[in-house]
């Protein structure tokens, strides 16, 4: 599982959906929900949030891991943006 600040939801999304495997978010008291191709909750989080968005997500296969963390390494930012942060935590 890793935790996730990101600053880009987006972008973040066409990461997620591009995955080969399931991205899951994990929500407290609750079952793992797909993200991805999962158009009501990706709509839902990019109307509903503002700045940098915290998520736990989950992933099935490594390279999705890796695609990610990448992701968060270059602060899940195009080229001409300058703003903003992203974090990740992997448990």
């Amino acid at each position: 599982m890793m935790k996730i600040n990101v600053s880009n939801l987006g972008r973040f999304f066409e990461i997620v959906n591009r995955s080969e495997g399931s991205v899951k978010l994990i929500v407290a008291e609750r079952e793992p929900e797909e993200l991805k191709g999962n158009s009501f909750v990706q709509n839902l989080l990019l109307d509903t949030q503002n700045g940098i968005t915290k998520l736990s997500v989950e992933t099935e296969l490594e390279q999705d891991t890796i695609r990610l963390i990448r992701f968060m390494m270059e602060d899940g930012r195009s080229l001409n943006e300058t703003t903003g942060s992203s974090r990740i935590y992997a448990a």
